[in-house]
């Protein structure tokens, strides 16, 4: 791999960032300006929640305009807004394409890049997603033949990230994605449970017994059930992925 090779993945479209910040921004704005007109309110209050408003938005912006890949000849480096960190070419165990965890959210990336290294860390290798790059595939196995040129004859695997690349691939879907999907299922299926028993009337029977009155009532069936559900599925599928 020559310096023709190198690469830098960085934000590219701004406009996707203050679509994101924007429905954090307006609300925020409003509350500074509410409790600043807000006579009963100390002028102390209202500077304090509009300079935490302040940084914490100036943090965002820096670390989503601040974070890049960038790949050279001896090592990838993941830039941030405070700092980077580089790992070289035989230090790195793999370089994986991998469901987004976060992408339950609209409008964020739902494939991600991620790097292994010699110590088993999982690195999220910044602006590598199918939202930033076309050819999110191509674009890997250039970066993998890139690799396996400059790693050195010497490269072996190491273990602990070879059982983290292992796992990935067999459970590909995040854990915490089948845990949401099952609490909605259960959520519904409490709505439907509720509606039915309203429905019919058997409220009236059930309220008879303290017992089945707790385990009937609709915080317990459409709020309880479902989050026992989600805590279910977390620890379940946890010790199964373990095993």
């Amino acid at each position: 791999m020559d310096d023709a090779f190198r690469r830098e993945y960085r934000l590219a479209k701004t406009g996707l960032l203050w679509g994101l910040c924007a429905p954090a921004v307006v609300p925020g704005v409003a509350l500074v300006v509410d409790l600043a007109l807000d006579d009963e309110v100390p002028a102390a209050v209202a500077i304090a929640v509009g300079a935490v408003f302040a940084a914490l938005l100036l943090w965002v912006v820096l670390s989503v305009t601040g974070a890049a890949t960038i790949v050279d000849a001896t090592q990838v480096t993941i830039r941030g807004a405070f700092g980077s960190h580089a790992t070289a070419w035989p230090d790195v165990q793999g370089i994986e394409i991998e469901l987004n965890p976060a992408a339950v959210r609209r409008g964020l990336p739902e494939r991600i890049v991620v790097l292994y290294d010699s110590s088993g860390r999982r690195l999220v290798l910044p602006h590598l997603n199918d939202r930033a790059v076309a050819d999110l595939e191509g674009e890997v196995e250039d970066l993998r033949a890139a690799w396996m040129l400059r790693r050195g004859e010497d490269w072996a695997p190491v273990g602990k990230a070879a059982d983290k690349i292992a796992r990935a691939r067999a459970y590909p879907r995040p854990l915490a994605h089948i845990a949401v999907g099952a609490m909605l299922c259960a959520m519904m299926a409490g709505t439907v449970l509720f509606c039915v028993i309203l429905v019919t009337g058997l409220y009236d029977v059930i309220s008879e017994n303290p017992v089945t009155e707790t385990l009937f009532h609709p915080a317990a069936v459409i709020g309880v059930m479902p989050l026992l559900v989600y805590i279910g599925t977390l620890v379940i599928g946890g010790i199964r992925r373990r095993r």
